[in-house]
């Protein structure tokens, strides 16, 4: 009976396999034996490139023919010759449908020439924080990938400074004369030749205007959602003239220019408020940063929109009237952001409450009069509510209800930067919520060991943990709780080795650690890690000045799972040499 299982079909092992989820699950299995490793091979559809897995000068392209199913890959830590990987890429085979050259220094333009005449597959395209992007590599984009319907080439890092603020910045964009930078007659292009655009990300692109938009909308027949949040030259009139053009449109997030838009709109027959009468599809609006009034709220309670997610984080211009009537409006609204709103009380928050029984996720971030009230209010009343942000509030101020009702949806918490949470109120969360699976309370000064203890002993799905900053914990309080916990950030917290010892005898699927500045934690803490944490891959001890130097290599050699090692700097060593023997044992030890 015992060796039956070697005779069942590939196709019963893929489906088992195919059960286990997420990628970093399939790794143990992968050991077992070839076949495992070869299924597995075929079952992965990501991929994620770094300098250290990749050897260039050996071709990568037999490499990447071992996975059959791979439609994404990510270059986002890589930083050699990317022309090269992409050639080896479309030497592949593969079937590619999306490609991730996110903090590149700039667009491999000959590997995206040779990547565009083999693959035709390719439907997503991600060019954020580029160092540096033009109007000429967006017609490369356009050239090689006519399919594409999603393009993200938002936030280029060039460095120009303030010059978008300058008086005459309108005058040159309207001209073309910004040299290497997007510009509208870049996106002109752009729009006439990806007839199967659905979505982009334009954000942060200084120099383009509302003529983009313009071109975007009118030009771009399929396209669904505009991202262009912090483009310094779209004014209302652009983001009226976008919604206009296409009535199909399902998704906008801008915030238009805050100096010169009112002026620049009430000379303009187009404003945003008489451009919702064309709107038919729009289900997500997000007017983050902008300067909005109560007419505008009120325009789109009259376009009786399929809204569902609303945006209007730290918006200036509307009243509670104006919020409060849209609300009851759009009562099924799943997700609302209604981040540093200066009016907003607990109070205003109860009447708010009555229209939100719908919502999945609330942002209610730096909003500094919300309490305690605010927090179990919401956590009692919406039962559908899955993730509460309540970073810097006075979350910790009042006592907690004396009648405490669970919430089974609620799994994300971030509440950092709450100087006023105590240990008394973590307790009353952990009662209220105990399904949680991510929870951060970053930098609250006054959580204790015994604090998240209570949520250690009665949220038993935890996997994500941020502790970050927590200098008066100097343990997670209990040796019980977090049997499933992942991810550990607890970098600048009082964390020591007891603590970690504590840890360890029930956390021992941990697969993250951050212990960046944890002065309390040396060889002793970490080898108890390092022996029961046996799928452990990424430790981070940048600063960790008590971290003897015999124990990274100790490390590497005693958890074969160990893929990536920050040591403390001055630990670093020179020696290319000894850095390359790490690798070929399968971790790569950073240089800081």
């Amino acid at each position: 009976m015992a060796g039956e299982w070697e005779h069942l079909p590939e196709e019963c092992w893929e489906l088992v396999f195919d059960r286990l989820g997420h990628n970093r699950y399939l790794e143990a299995p992968s050991l077992v034996c070839k076949r495992f490793l070869s299924i597995i091979n075929r079952l992965r559809s990501s991929l994620t490139v770094s300098d250290p897995t990749v050897l260039l000068h050996g071709g990568t392209s037999g490499l990447l023919r071992r996975f059959h199913q791979l439609k994404r890959i990510d270059l986002v830590e890589f930083h050699g010759d990317s022309n090269r990987l992409l050639r080896e890429v479309a030497l592949s085979g593969l079937n590619l449908e999306v490609l991730n050259l996110s903090t590149q220094r700039r667009l491999p333009v000959e590997g995206m020439k040779e990547l565009g005449a083999k693959v035709k597959t390719l439907r997503i395209l991600i060019c954020s924080r580029l160092c540096f992007l033009q109007d000429s590599d967006l017609v490369v984009i356009a050239d090689s990938f006519p399919s594409l319907e999603e393009l993200d080439i938002s936030n280029p890092e060039q460095d120009f400074g303030s010059f978008a603020e300058l008086d005459y910045a309108d005058d040159l964009a309207v001209s073309g004369s910004f040299p290497c930078t997007v510009t509208d007659a870049g996106i002109a292009i752009l729009s006439s030749k990806l007839q199967r655009l659905c979505r982009i990300n334009v954000s942060g692109n200084h120099f383009i205007s509302d003529q983009s938009l313009r071109s975007l909308s009118s030009k771009c027949v399929f396209l669904s959602e505009i991202v262009a949040r912090d483009c310094s030259l779209i004014s209302e009139i652009g983001i009226a003239l976008a919604i206009h053009h296409n009535p199909h449109l399902i998704s906008l997030s801008v915030n238009g220019n805050k100096t010169s838009s009112s002026a620049a709109a009430s000379s303009s027959s187009f404003t945003i408020e008489s451009s919702f009468i064309c709107a038919r599809a729009l289900g997500t609006l997000d007017f983050s940063q902008m300067i909005i009034s109560d007419d505008l709220l009120n325009s789109i309670i009259q376009a009786d929109l399929p809204l569902r997610r609303l945006a209007l984080s730290r918006c200036r211009g509307f009243t509670f009237a104006g919020i409060s009537s849209l609300l009851s409006k759009y009562s099924s609204l799943n997700y609302l952001d209604i981040e540093g709103i200066a009016f907003l009380t607990d109070q205003s928050l109860l009447e708010l409450s009555h229209y939100l029984h719908d919502v999945n996720v609330i942002n209610l971030n730096s909003n500094s009069n919300l309490t305690n009230s605010t927090f179990f209010l919401l956590a009692q009343t919406c039962p559908l509510l899955e993730e509460i942000r309540m970073e810097r509030t006075s979350l910790g101020k009042e006592d907690c209800p004396s009648e405490l009702k669970k919430n089974s949806k609620l799994q994300t918490l971030k509440l950092s930067w709450n100087k006023c949470l105590t240990d008394k109120t973590l307790k009353g969360i952990a009662m209220v919520c105990p399904n949680l699976i991510s929870l951060d309370i970053s930098h609250c000064w006054s959580i204790t060991g015994e604090g998240i203890g209570y949520i250690g002993m009665n949220c038993s799905e935890i996997k994500m943990l941020e502790v970050s900053g927590c200098s008066r914990m100097s343990n997670l309080g209990t040796s019980f709780g977090f049997s499933k916990l992942e991810v550990l950030h607890a970098a600048g917290s009082s964390i020591n080795d007891e603590g970690l010892c504590m840890m360890v005898q029930s956390s021992r699927w941990l697969l993250h650690l951050d212990l960046e500045g944890c002065l309390g934690v040396t060889g002793k803490g970490l080898k108890k890690v390092v022996t029961n944490c046996k799928g452990l891959k990424e430790v981070r001890l940048k600063k960790c000045c008590n971290v003897g130097s015999g124990v990274i290599a100790w490390m590497v050699f005693s958890r074969p799972s160990l893929r990536n090692l920050i040591p403390p700097c001055e630990l670093v060593s020179t020696d290319e040499k000894q850095r390359d023997f790490f690798l070929r044992h399968g971790c790569w030890v950073h240089d800081c």
